[in-house]
């Protein structure tokens, strides 16, 4: 083997491993300048990134420019990730307030179907709550359900979107907000009922 051989090996190696480095391990390597590390961490979080702006914000267009501007944060921030923090519920807590905060301002947030949040609660729902599920025109639905959503507290919405929406296991809700798996239990216990008092008021007028 020549010594150019040689030289290129030693340059490719370094990236052929950087995918079997965990994320906390290629958050080192960023700080350390690495421009492939990012690379990397970004193929792994791009996809999750949007699906869960998508969720909130139900606009392709948005999701996307949301989901590129938090990795700008998170380059930017990157020096201020603490060793032995989990990345993950770093890189969603920064997603969520980002997405949060768009929200506020358009008020535009995920779309959950009425029936399974009183489901959720432990209450059959209404019949007339199941007809309107069956109908065509959801758009007004959608709409109440958006505003409904918008009426609760940051951390209602935070709560209910990452638990109800995107899927997460309360532990990982509580990684990512960083309280205490009790708090979120309790904050979920909450937001739901809130959410269906809220619904409620809409079915009364039906």
């Amino acid at each position: 083997m020549d010594q150019k051989e040689a030289a290129k090996k030693v340059h490719v190696m370094p990236t052929l491993l950087l995918t079997d480095m965990s994320d906390e391990e290629l958050v080192e390597k960023i700080q350390e300048g690495s421009e492939a590390a990012f690379t990397e961490l970004t193929k792994r979080y791009m996809q999750k990134s949007y699906a869960l702006a998508y969720q909130m914000v139900s606009d392709i267009e948005v999701a996307r420019d949301l989901s590129q501007d938090v990795f700008v944060k998170i380059y930017s921030s990157i020096h201020k990730f603490k060793k032995g923090s989990k990345f993950f519920s770093w890189f969603y807590r920064i997603l969520m307030n980002h997405c949060i905060n768009y929200t506020r301002r358009k008020q535009r947030l995920s779309f959950l179907p009425f029936s399974e949040i009183f489901l959720r609660t432990g209450e059959n729902p209404d019949e007339r709550l199941l007809a309107q599920e069956n109908d065509e025109d959801i758009s007004e639905r959608q709409q109440v359900v958006h505003a409904a959503i918008d009426r609760l507290s940051d951390k209602h919405k935070r709560v209910i979107i990452l638990c109800d929406i995107e899927g997460f296991q309360q532990e990982e809700a509580a990684e990512i907000m960083g309280i205490a798996i009790g708090t979120v239990r309790s904050q979920l216990h909450y937001a739901r009922q809130n959410l269906k008092k809220l619904l409620k008021e809409y079915i009364t007028e039906i």
